[in-house]
């Protein structure tokens, strides 16, 4: 593809050929070209294709409803897509396959670099092709492919735009990493990999820089609570999917503290999923071994009674149980049986001083007390263990040990004053 020579020759014998169907789909030449990969070569010879036809020829659909235009978008081809439209710029008004818009074909396949590029040429998104479904759509896909800085220019751009609240909260409940602002950086990582309990015991609290991704959130909580009565926001919450439950399994915990600022008795919500059936989303970060949404405990004073008490209504097991079992993702995380063995038995004993006395006895459907699911869950990294620490540094591991234990001792770093009240 790209032989711009020998298809002059031809072009310049039958000049009609620029707007035949070549195939059964009805796809002229330009439809062919402009779905090839963007090389110095694909574009000299969609350059020159263009400069051959009218405007008019431009609009031509094949088949399915598409223009060649409308094809370039969907294929993530940007500099095709520039050449097209900067000849006919009203291609971009042109609905494709479903009557979707092209810049909805490119939002959908995930091109951010020519989304962006048509999001500013749309003028934003405004006359009379748009409809508030088209932006909306559009908004949710940019939601859903991490194209936050350009979600955020929409709904600041079109304040009057009604926004699907439960649909754009479930994706970003599903988005930790850009909430909680994870750092890309190769050593930062492996230096947190390491100490990141022990940053959050002596780092000084310090204002962060709020994310696109946590400036869209809290637009769009905030409409919701501006429009909503708690009644409607609760039924919202309920799902499914239901939301916080969803951000618990995640560890969102920058989900979870932005919702709970506003409404705090959120946090107390029970699960009413067959799996999980009846725990609060802190049983569910137990489980997953999330610290920072666990943390949020340290927030409610009192009311952690209420929350420990909790149990699982499928197997009666309460929160120090579910601690006993072994995480899979704490395993997956953690370098070595001595190391996994530490941290399994820190969070065990860090939720025990939540649990009222009597409840670290009781008994699950299984007849077992948290101490003894623990140690039936453990035996075989206790037996790794051993083997482990012949050929390791005790030393090392009491240093992350300590590290872990001191990301117990103080709450998470988000403040929730209403919560004090």
């Amino acid at each position: 593809m790209g032989d711009w020579e020998t298809a002059k020759l031809i072009f310049d014998k039958r000049p009609d050929m620029v707007r035949i169907g070549l195939s059964k789909s009805f796809a002229t030449a330009l439809h062919v070209a402009v779905t090839a990969n963007e090389t110095k070569q694909t574009l000299h010879f969609v350059k020159e294709l263009v400069n051959m036809m009218t405007i008019e020829e431009l609009e031509i659909q094949n088949k399915s409803s598409n223009t060649a235009f409308w094809l370039a978008c969907a294929s993530g081809n940007t500099e095709m897509a520039k050449i097209l439209m900067e000849k006919n710029p009203n291609l971009l008004n042109i609905r494709g396959c479903e009557g979707d818009l092209p810049l909805a074909a490119s939002a959908f396949t995930g091109r951010y670099n020519l989304v962006k590029h048509l999001y500013h040429h749309s003028h934003k998104m405004t006359g009379d092709y748009w409809t508030n479904d088209d932006r909306s759509f559009i908004l949710l896909q940019c939601v859903e492919r991490d194209f936050y800085d350009i979600a955020l220019q929409i709904v600041n751009d079109r304040p009057e735009l009604p926004l699907d609240v439960g649909r754009l909260l479930e994706v970003l409940a599903r988005k930790p990493d850009a909430l909680n602002n994870v750092q890309n950086d190769l050593i930062t990582r492996i230096i947190k990999s390491t100490f990141r309990f022990f940053q959050m015991k002596l780092q000084p609290h310090v204002a962060e820089v709020d994310t696109d991704a946590l400036k869209l959130l809290k637009h769009i909580w905030g409409h919701a609570t501006r429009t909503m009565n708690l009644v409607e926001i609760q039924d919202m919450l309920k799902g499914p999917p239901r939301m916080l439950f969803v951000a618990a399994e995640m560890g969102n915990t920058r989900f979870i503290v932005e919702l709970v600022r506003t409404y705090p008795d959120l946090m107390f919500n029970t699960n009413e999923d067959m799996l999980n059936y009846g725990l609060t989303i802190f049983h569910i970060a137990v489980m997953r071994r999330h610290q920072g949404i666990y943390n949020l405990l340290y927030e409610i004073g009192k009311s952690n009674n209420d929350v420990c008490i909790v149990l699982d209504m499928s197997t009666d097991n309460n929160m120090l149980h579910l601690v006993g079992k072994t995480s899979k993702e704490m395993a997956a995380k953690t370098p070595g049986a001595s190391l996994l063995m530490q941290r399994e038995l820190l969070w065990f004993k860090e939720v025990e001083k939540m649990m009222p006395p009597y409840m670290r006895e009781e008994t699950n459907n299984d007849g077992l007390t948290p101490y003894e699911l623990f140690s039936k869950e453990n035996v075989d990294q206790v037996s790794k263990e051993l083997k482990w620490t012949k050929d390791c540094m005790v030393v090392t591991t009491l240093i992350v040990t300590v590290a872990f234990a001191a990301a117990f001792t103080m709450p998470f770093v988000c403040s929730l004053p209403q919560l004090h009240s």
